[in-house]
């Protein structure tokens, strides 16, 4: 049967089209669709130019694009558009030239792509990072080891140098510095998404205090940071190194929202939610917590912003600026650590984060047993680590403690010193970065040829399979990189005291 409404079909059609007049590029008709994308009624559109659909800095060369284009098919790929309350999209373009009663004409069919450009800009985005994250896990892996030999080397030196007030203070000059170095590379590892995890009991206060001193070199002299610490404010368990990631990212973005400088205050306090407060407010459950504060002074949120600014790829910057992963990583990490954090944000009249951590009992400082305590007498270490200097610094402090050591570069190296050992080590000290095989094989090994034995990795980042690291079997320990000489003794004595 013939079909007889053709305007039925045409308006039928999911996708805009467009009937364009070949020679004076004037809109000859428009389907339903094109009225919805473009926002026009039909009288509206119909009579404008081809060019009105596009940006006014777009027009010159669309023009010259179209009169040089011949007869035929043509597909054009990622074309900004422009609706008729002046906001743009991105399309595809499908256009064929036909004759309508004899008059040339070119039919185009629109279809918008904006969202697919969106992804796969992001995942330009993240590919980006990922290698950039991947560069600086290496760097960082590596800026370990030296940091652990200068650690360690420093400390050997010290115990010589007892009647030398001078040269330890140089010596302490050099530990506060290398300290201070392992710090900026955590910064590096966490970056990389390969920094294990240190859950620990610090002071909300003073990590607020020492990413102050990190925020004033990036926020510059326009934005006023001002601190207001709660007296004895209370412990909380969490990874330092995440909470500064926190607090930086919201101070970045505060800076974002104050163009022409302001006013940023980062306050601490202990808060107690009782069990009424509870039931009003069911997010946050009874008990006690250590609260920080992070207010700023600039343009504020509307209701739409502030109910989406937690959610994943969500951002109101223009691409490539923003990614929208910011606050949801800092949602994250706090929701992580068994923490709350909300908004209270209004136009015109700056934003509020509150993060509520729950109060933890604080550790009592360990007592590093003195030398008579040692069981060091007749024992045997065995050290195998890649890198030359942690080798020697790690080899040379535990021969210190009147430990029995042997050393090898590579798993391999290690097997072969274990075959032609007249005594079974009673320690094996290894790197779970090995070349060939890896550390946690060669434990295995070990330990099934000497049931008992203990095992001790060394690490200076997350690798694939380490998610259980801090909850091994009995028998295993892991310290990781840069430790200091009184870390690696307290973990060796406590391996060596189980088996």
């Amino acid at each position: 049967m013939a079909i007889r409404n053709y305007r039925e079909v045409y308006d039928g059609v999911a996708l805009p089209v467009l009937v364009i007049d070949h020679e004076s590029w004037l809109i000859l008709d428009v389907n339903e669709a094109a009225l919805k994308q473009y926002g026009y009624q039909r009288e509206e559109f119909v009579g404008l130019s081809a060019l009105e659909v596009r940006p006014p800095e777009g027009r010159a060369h669309a023009g010259k694009v179209m009169s040089e284009m011949p007869h035929g098919d043509w597909w054009t790929t990622s074309v900004r558009h422009r609706r008729k309350d002046g906001s743009l999209f991105t399309a595809d373009c499908w256009s064929r030239d036909t004759r309508v009663d004899g008059r040339p004409v070119r039919v185009a069919t629109i279809h918008e792509v904006t969202e697919r450009i969106q992804l796969q800009r992001e995942l330009q985005q993240a590919q980006k990072m990922e290698v950039v994250g991947r560069l600086a896990g290496g760097v960082a892996h590596d800026f370990n080891n030296v940091l652990t030999t200068i650690i360690g080397g420093s400390e050997l030196l010290m115990e010589h140098l007892q009647d030398n007030p001078d040269a330890r203070d140089d010596l302490e000059l050099i530990q506060r510095a290398a300290r201070r170095a392992a710090l900026l590379n955590r910064h590096l590892l966490a970056f990389s998404r390969q920094q294990i995890l240190r859950v620990e009991v610090c002071s909300l206060g003073e990590v607020v205090e020492y990413s102050v001193g990190l925020l004033e070199k990036v926020l510059g002299d326009r934005i006023e940071v001002e601190t207001r610490f709660a007296p004895e404010c209370w412990p909380v368990r969490i990874d330092a190194i995440q909470l500064e990631h926190v607090i930086m990212n919201l101070a970045v973005n505060a800076q974002d929202a104050m163009p022409g400088g302001g006013s940023l205050v980062l306050a601490t306090e202990n808060l107690s939610v009782s069990l009424e407060e509870a039931r009003q407010d069911p997010a946050v459950p009874q008990g006690d917590y250590a609260q920080l504060t992070v207010r700023d002074t600039g343009i504020g949120m509307d209701d739409s912003v502030r109910d989406r600014v937690f959610e994943p790829f969500f951002t109101t910057k223009p691409p490539p600026e923003g990614t929208g992963l910011g606050l949801s990583m800092v949602y994250g990490i706090i929701r992580q650590s068994h923490g709350f954090i909300s908004v209270d944000s209004t136009l015109g009249e700056g934003t509020t984060f509150r993060i509520l951590l729950p109060k933890a009992e604080p550790i009592p400082p360990e007592t590093e047993p003195g030398r008579s305590e040692e069981l060091s007498e007749g024992c045997r270490v065995l050290v195998v680590e890649s890198d030359d200097g942690v080798r020697w610094s790690t080899s040379r402090a535990l021969e210190g403690l009147g430990y029995t050591v042997a050393s090898a570069a590579s798993a391999e190296e290690a097997l072969a010193t274990l075959e032609g050992a007249t005594r079974t080590p009673d320690l094996l000290v290894a790197a779970l970065s090995l070349p060939g095989m890896n550390g946690r094989e060669l434990a295995d090994r070990f330990q099934s040829n000497a049931p008992g034995r203990g095992v001790l990795f060394l690490s200076g980042y997350a690798v694939e399979g380490d998610d259980d690291l801090d909850d091994m079997q009995s028998g295993r320990g892991l310290i990781r990189k840069p430790y200091s000489l009184g870390s690696l003794t307290a973990a060796v004595r406590r391996l060596l005291a189980e088996s």
